[in-house]
């Protein structure tokens, strides 16, 4: 019977706990996508994908939202960075890099896998706008028109909540980059206290780069009326490049004029429709060499990159301007134009920019030189006294979160200022060691410190764990018994669940010989003095056992379970084939019949 109710229990094992997996997968909403897809040339990186319907309205075919994790194999991560995109970017174009690409991005070109391969778990999140089709005409997309400031910030609350289950931390970093930058702010002027560690804005792009209301307010931005406008011309978008900063020979089709050049670098330089660009290059005033020059031209006048000047490289640019969004929502705009020019927007449920002054949380950016003069000084205007920025001279836009330099000049300065303001949890036992007498008490403490208090501990000796010693301070009064060696240390645990095992200390403990207070002329207990008549044995009270039992030889007790075991499976075997043969009979009786 035995062998009969394992047989049973595997097979509702098989058949009940995938489903239940499968059920705790989408309970949240959230379904995984894509399972720990390899990083080309960083084969300890992993990427998982997860998607969701995006829980604020409105919820149409394409409310979606994606969440990318890049983390190292192996590893127990120093923390977590959620990294907002920028304006027609996406979480699947910061982190994705499968062995398909015909590119390869590398540390120097990515955040994303310079501070994964340090030991951080990254996360980043793909928008509402991601999902739109690539091949949709303008307008189809009268949708986007309800995707605004607060849609975004909610989408984006919905991804940290998830990143910070799946990694089990209670706050991330947040980077933004562009305008992503932008929103990170936003985001942090209502959830600083409850989700992030720290801001870090990598060329924050937008009116200004640390947002604040507008020093002349006039209260009367009317943002019933921009949406009726956009609603009578059909603008509910705009199409990847905006006008205002992108040469004006880049905007017909660029998304796909720039995944033809990305595939036929040496074309000659023409519009999507196969016409020639008839100017020239305005560096050799002579016509241009083919599609990539013409390309390399717009990108560096643009402010955008400075491949010129080798702080980046054109055919990796070109992939990655290839993988961008072709559209954004206008609303979003509309939205924070509202909140800068009054004092509270009366448009929104939460105005964001009103409270962009209470954050208090440390502060690091990082502004590109040919940028400063469109973009301004990245100023402090928020409550925290924890604020660094750094002036990247030649930098074009681009150059700072993908450049031939960013990641000794952004990322590597962006993970020390991580590692210092989130340290590693450490644990350090003392003293290193005790020698003490039988019956005197002594004491080891221990001392942790980084990440996230308040931390528990537990003590143990050797490999055996001292339940009842579950404080910083372990003590002991070892007593003769104890009189060898013994080693301890301590497992700390932080308020995020981080444990980390302390240095090994030791104790020796010394039992003191017993004096004899026996005076020599005295008899021992067991001398018979010379003259003494030796005592008459008393009968024993205690009877012997007359039979030794059987000791079994371990290897006899092994048979004798084996063949217990195999009689079980055996007896199993048999039931089953019989009832097997019994269902067998009937069904050919029933036939006959």
């Amino acid at each position: 019977m035995i062998g009969l109710t394992i047989l049973i229990i595997a097979c509702l094992v098989v058949t009940v706990v995938p489903f239940i997996v499968s059920t705790l997968a989408t309970s949240d909403g959230w379904t995984i996508v894509t399972d720990g897809q390899g990083v080309k040339v960083n084969s300890d990186l992993k990427e998982y994908v997860w998607q969701k319907n995006a829980s604020m309205a409105p919820h149409g075919q394409y409310d979606k939202i994606g969440l990318h994790r890049l983390v190292k194999t192996g590893i127990s991560p120093l923390g977590v960075v959620f990294i907002i995109p920028g304006i027609y970017s996406s979480g699947e174009r910061l982190v994705s890099n499968p062995s398909t690409d015909s590119f390869i991005k590398t540390e120097d070109t990515c955040q994303c896998i310079y501070w994964a391969n340090r030991g951080f778990d990254v996360y980043t999140i793909d928008f509402r706008s991601h999902f739109i089709p690539i091949n949709f005409d303008k307008t189809q997309l009268s949708f986007t028109i309800d995707w605004g400031m607060d849609t975004v910030i909610s989408d984006i609350k919905e991804a940290v909540d998830q990143a910070k289950t799946i990694s089990g931390t209670l706050k991330v970093f947040m980077a933004g980059v562009s305008w992503g930058g932008i929103l990170a702010q936003t985001y942090a002027a209502k959830y600083w206290q409850e989700d992030l560690r720290g801001l870090i804005l990598l060329d924050p792009a937008a009116l200004k780069s640390t947002i604040a209301k507008n020093p002349n307010l006039t209260n009367s931005y009317n943002l019933t009326n921009s949406l009726n406008a956009i609603r009578a011309t059909g603008g509910w978008v705009w199409e990847n490049p905006q006008q205002s900063t992108t040469p004006s020979s880049l905007n017909p089709g660029y998304i796909f004029l720039v995944q033809f050049a990305v595939q036929n670098p040496g074309a000659p330089a023409q519009y999507l429709n196969g016409t020639l660009v008839t100017t020239i290059n305005p560096r050799t005033n002579k016509a241009w060499t083919n599609i990539t020059e013409w390309f390399e031209y717009g990108f560096n006048t643009a402010s955008s990159f400075n491949t010129y000047g080798g702080y980046s490289n054109i055919t990796f640019d070109m992939n990655m301007a290839a993988q961008q969004d072709r559209y954004v929502p206008v609303r979003q705009y509309l939205d924070y134009n509202s909140m800068l020019d009054w004092a509270v927007s009366p448009y929104m449920p939460y105005d964001y920019i009103a409270h962009v002054s209470e954050i208090n949380i440390p502060v690091l950016a990082f502004r590109s030189g040919l940028n400063l003069a469109a973009y301004g000084n990245i100023t402090n205007g928020m409550a925290t006294k924890d604020f660094t920025w750094t002036i990247l001279p030649n930098y074009g836009h681009g150059d700072v979160f993908q450049g031939t330099y960013s990641g000794k000049d952004v990322s590597e300065p962006a993970y020390q200022w991580m590692v210092s303001h989130y340290p590693p949890l450490k644990a350090s036992a003392s003293p290193p060691a005790i020698t003490t007498n039988a019956g005197q008490s002594c004491v080891f403490a221990v001392t942790a410190v980084g990440t996230v208090a308040p931390y528990t501990y537990q003590w143990y000796q050797g490999n055996n764990i001292l339940y009842e010693q579950t404080t910083s301070q372990l003590s002991l009064t070892p007593t003769k018994n104890n009189a060898a060696e013994s080693s301890y240390y301590c497992k700390v645990t932080d308020a995020e669940g981080k444990t980390v095992n302390s240095n090994i200390v030791n104790l020796k403990v010394i039992v003191q010989e017993e004096t004899s207070t026996q005076s020599p002329q005295q008899n021992k207990p067991n001398e018979a003095s010379p003259t003494d008549t030796p005592p008459t044995p008393k009968p024993s009270t205690i009877t012997p056992p007359t039979e030794t039992p059987p000791i079994e030889h371990p290897s006899e007790v092994t048979t004798k379970q084996t063949a217990f075991m195999s009689t079980e499976i055996y007896a199993a075997v048999i039931i089953i084939i019989a009832v097997l043969a019994v269902s067998a009979a009937l069904v050919i009786k029933k036939r006959r019949k």
